[in-house]
């Protein structure tokens, strides 16, 4: 599931390049969450480090920026992955909400560390730190959790048949 979830991603930051260069989700966000949610710490704190490598080669933000912070989100946040469950589709979405929200807030800071002038003023405090973690909340629903969600339910379908026609082909003989 994860892979998928990978995939499906890779593919949204590929197209938030090319197609929707203006929209600003992050893209990352609900694998992150996913990747918190499924893994144990060790190996969603490397899938983390690998996602942001992914951005970072994609970006003109100073390389490594961007694994740096989705490692210490996933570091931060993964202490609260049990209050969450991965298979509800309510749950992936608000715990997006939550890794947007501090990916974007540890962004600033670690661009300021960089000297990198970032404006700020209070429609910025509203629009990225409020409003687009929302945005990538329903991105979350709409991108992650209905593929997912799918792709679980044709995997359990899968595995009935298979084990029906297992025990059908015992009682024959």
């Amino acid at each position: 599931m994860l892979v998928l979830a990978f995939f499906l991603a890779t593919l949204a930051l590929i197209l938030q390049g090319i197609v929707l260069p203006r929209i600003a989700i992050l893209a990352f966000a609900p694998f992150l969450a996913l990747a918190m949610m499924r893994s144990e710490r060790k190996r969603a704190l490397w899938l983390s480090a690998l996602a942001g490598a992914l951005v970072d080669l994609l970006s003109d933000d100073p390389m490594g920026l961007h694994a740096l912070n989705y490692t210490i989100v996933t570091w931060l946040l993964i202490r609260v992955k049990n209050r969450f469950s991965y298979d509800q589709p309510f749950h992936l979405s608000l715990y997006t909400v939550f890794v947007s929200s501090l990916s974007t807030a540890l962004q600033l800071m670690l661009l300021f560390l960089f000297d990198r002038r970032v404006p700020f003023d209070g429609r910025w405090f509203l629009a990225d730190l409020v409003g687009m973690p929302v945005i990538d909340g329903l991105y979350a629903f709409v991108w992650f959790a209905a593929p997912l969600s799918l792709f679980d339910k044709m995997k359990r379908i899968w595995v009935l048949f298979w084990l029906k026609r297992k025990n059908l082909s015992r009682t024959s003989h």
